[in-house]
């Protein structure tokens, strides 16, 4: 008996552990370390690797030159110049800002709506909502 609660004990550590490392590895989720942020994609998104990595540049404020998508143009491309941009679908993402504030609540919370356009490398972002969390401890 102590036999099989040991194995069992071991196989949900096991598993927990393995959990937790997927989680760090979620293609969804991008953190950067400065600006410290979190920025999350909804699960049911279904833009390329290179785009998401763009958006979330955008969002935690990281400055680009150029937002370098393989298949996009530059933002002066001359087919949206004279056609206007062929907008995608509005995609939400939230950002967690974090260390904000030196007290409690120290965590910002923003959803944006970013629309972007699917021939160049043109984005809109707009913050919807903003608020204070409890995320990180005070110092």
């Amino acid at each position: 008996m102590k036999y099989i609660k040991g194995l069992s004990f071991v196989v949900i550590s096991i598993l927990l552990i393995l959990t937790v490392y997927a989680d760090g590895f979620n293609p969804l989720v991008y953190q950067y370390e400065e600006p410290e942020t979190t920025v999350v994609f909804p699960a049911n998104i279904s833009i390329s690797v290179e785009r998401r990595k763009a958006i979330a540049d955008m969002v935690a404020g990281i400055a680009t030159n150029t937002i370098s998508i393989p298949d996009a143009a530059s933002p002066d491309n001359i087919i949206c110049t004279l056609f206007g941009h062929d907008m995608a679908p509005t995609v939400s993402v939230t950002a967690t800002h974090h260390k904000v504030n030196k007290y409690s609540p120290r965590c910002l919370l923003e959803l944006h709506h970013v629309t972007y356009c699917n021939r160049c490398s043109y984005a809109e972002d707009i913050v919807v909502t903003t608020s204070y969390i409890f995320c990180c401890p005070e110092d």
